[in-house]
């Protein structure tokens, strides 16, 4: 028996490089098609990451909403400014400052879109910059690194100037959309028509009794409100996914079908000299595991290098690159079942019905 199995194995390899033209294009085409499936995975992930990075740096245990929104941000519901000092006379909170979301645009030749947050000029809910200082006046703007503005330059905010006084690196949400911050005047005068409204209130601390038409939302919650802007874009793209999956199987079941149809032959040798159907499916068993990894292998690599290069956030995460070749073996073995079917039903006969 171990003889025989040397001889599939040996056969195997042999077919390999028999046919190497044709099972390099196969893996290749496999392997860009994983390699796309883990950058759409990173993608998806990506949505969590810069999200978290948000929320972390606002520095709050929880938010304040107008009773029934959905969230301080995309499910706002604005409040009245007054509001900010009944927060924070609630002797649960330790700090309490006014925070506005929005959208806007940046530039005018190209104009591009930019999160923007009114915040308070220090304390809760207040991103500290990475370069450059905090805000300290009207006028004034600090940017995420994702756009091309240094400290000291001049940047259009839906066409009003402000100066640029610091910067944080890798500052995005949404889908890579690049973060903003100025003052609250001059967010309640870009997005509410210089009324007293905001959109929420970062907190510290966990309220008591909070005032009529007001509730206490956690930063769970809150992250969850941010990332509904993306869940359209995250269910297209594990759809995606999961069809890709299929390309991928139907790239190495194709080849591994038109492979066993040519040996049948060989394979009707091997059964007429005892070798059992086990050794023979084994036989093509090997292959199929084998172009899933080299696929694999190939596809990591090439989603290594693409996903700095895609113009959203792509974080692969380490259970993709794990699963990765487990999910492709899998895929592989699946897809190849009618060649194994084909292999191991020929009939021994065969083998004397071929000079």
């Amino acid at each position: 028996m171990s003889r025989a199995r040397s001889m599939t194995f040996l056969s195997a390899m042999r077919d390999l490089q028999w046919r190497r033209r044709r099972v390099i294009i196969a893996a290749v085409g496999a392997a860009l098609v994983f390699s796309i499936t883990l950058v759409l995975a990173g993608v998806s992930n990506g949505f969590d990451v810069e999200t978290d990075d948000t929320m972390d740096r606002f520095g709050t245990d929880g938010w304040v909403v107008g009773e029934g929104a959905a969230g301080p941000f995309i499910g706002q519901k604005p409040l009245p400014e007054a509001l900010v000092d009944a927060v924070r006379a609630d002797p649960g909170i330790t700090d309490a400052n006014p925070v506005i979301f929005s959208r806007k645009t940046v530039g005018t030749d190209s104009p591009e879109e930019v999160n923007l947050f009114g915040a308070a000029l220090d304390g809760v809910g207040v991103p500290a910059p990475d370069d450059g200082r905090g805000l300290e006046a009207v006028g004034e703007i600090v940017v995420s690194g994702e756009l091309d503005y240094d400290v000291g330059d001049e940047i259009l905010v839906s066409e009003e100037p402000f100066e640029v006084v610091g910067t944080i690196s890798e500052w995005t949400a949404v889908a890579g959309v690049p973060n903003v911050m100025i003052t609250i005047e001059d967010a309640q005068r870009l997005s509410f028509l210089d009324q007293p409204i905001i959109s929420a209130i970062a907190v510290s601390g966990d309220p008591d009794a909070l005032p009529d038409g007001l509730e206490f939302m956690s930063d769970d919650v809150a992250r969850e409100d941010l990332l509904r802007a993306v869940e359209n874009a995250r269910a297209g793209i594990n759809l995606v996914g999961f069809l890709l999956w299929i390309v991928a199987g139907t790239i190495i079941g194709s080849l591994l079908y038109l492979s066993a149809l040519e040996r049948m032959h060989d394979f009707a040798v091997f059964k007429a000299t005892g070798t059992s159907s086990v050794v023979v499916l084994v036989d093509l068993v090997f292959q199929a595991v084998f172009i899933a990894l080299v696929s694999a292998t190939i596809g990591m690599i090439v989603a290594a290098l693409v996903g700095p290069r895609f113009p959203t956030p792509v974080v692969i995460p380490l259970r993709s690159l794990v699963s990765l070749p487990l999910v492709a073996v899998a895929v592989g073995l699946l897809a190849s079942l009618a060649g194994l079917r084909r292999a191991v039903t020929v009939d021994p006969a065969v083998a004397f019905n071929k000079a």
